[in-house]
């Protein structure tokens, strides 16, 4: 009878441990009939159980295969009416080990992590102790697959009520022991090498091909235009070139001088005018138009005030 106790025990403690599969095996394991949906908010506050919350994308997972034949972590979420993709390119998603790995990085400081059948989204990705969990894929196991082990521990209730925080770094150090148990064979580092290379060359070559690129004729010419337009952009200005003061005024209303050889600048949706007084001798008329700013964004446009002779 205790026997048969300690088996039961046994067997409802493995349902909800964590399954230290590392991620090419659980793609593998999974498989492209599960529906996962993707939960866009994770709150963990202590001492009560988990919020996960807002549902986007409902979808199933397609695996595909780097060069070689093996799994490349690429997973492409097919969506009804378009196509959400985790992808690996070369320079940004990639396995932290060739053979037996944990995660896959993403973009910047973002990561993916599958446990228990279930994908966890993590930013602020700095190492495997220091992250925070964004979103959550959980699968919609079929019926026949319920009893799988790399999908126990993965339900909402389960995720509601466990240590995620825990769960993930405890997975990461399990799996890091994994890893080191179980170094690269020899066909294994010449491919992980090869995929490095293309890595690697990919981005000399883009290296190479801008520095080229902006160090020529038209990449310097490139550069100037850039560093105008950076200095200039957003502004029109008038430059006084003639030798008496040049009183101007805003479509706005706003009046202003420019001493003779001087420069004013406005944003770029201001046109500028002439500005001559008003009865009580203030300068606060409107005149002609000098400069429509849009016209001139980024540019100077002078002015010369010329004397005017009347002869009677």
């Amino acid at each position: 009878m205790k026997k048969v106790a300690l088996i039961l025990l046994f067997a409802i403690i493995s349902k909800f441990s964590t399954s230290q599969t590392d991620m090419i095996t659980a793609l593998e394991t999974i498989g492209e009939d599960v529906v996962y949906t993707e939960y866009l908010f994770v709150t963990i506050t202590a001492g009560q159980k988990n919020s996960i919350s807002t549902t986007r994308y409902v979808t199933k997972l397609k695996l595909e295969k780097n060069r070689f034949g093996k799994r490349l972590g690429l997973m492409r979420l097919k969506l009804k009416m378009e196509c959400h993709k985790i992808k690996y390119d070369y320079m940004y998603n990639k396995f932290d080990n060739y053979t037996h790995p944990s995660y896959m990085t993403a973009a910047a400081d973002h990561a993916y992590v599958i446990i228990n059948g279930v994908i966890f989204y993590l930013e602020h990705f700095d190492n495997t102790t220091s992250f925070d969990i964004a979103q959550v894929w959980i699968p919609k196991v079929p019926k026949a697959r319920t009893e799988e082990a790399i999908f126990q521990g993965g339900k909402m209730s389960d995720l509601a009520k466990a240590d995620l925080m825990k769960l993930i770094k405890d997975y990461f150090v399990e799996m890091k022991k994994i890893q080191e148990a179980n170094p690269y064979n020899e066909k294994a580092q010449e491919e992980a090498d090869a995929m490095k290379f293309t890595v690697d060359s990919t981005q000399l070559t883009y290296n190479n091909a801008n520095a080229s690129y902006w160090s020529s004729e038209e990449g310097q010419k490139k550069l100037a235009a850039l560093r105008s337009k950076k200095e200039g952009d957003g502004w029109v200005t008038v430059k006084n070139t003639g030798k008496k003061e040049l009183h101007v005024i805003t479509d706005k209303g706003t009046s202003s001088s420019i001493p003779a050889g001087s420069t004013s600048k406005w944003p770029c949706a201001t046109d500028i005018y002439f500005c001559t007084l008003d009865n009580h001798n203030t300068w606060n008329v409107k005149g002609a138009l000098i400069v429509k700013g849009k016209e001139y964004c980024g540019k100077v446009f002078e002015v010369k005030m010329i004397n005017l002779i009347t002869i009677d």
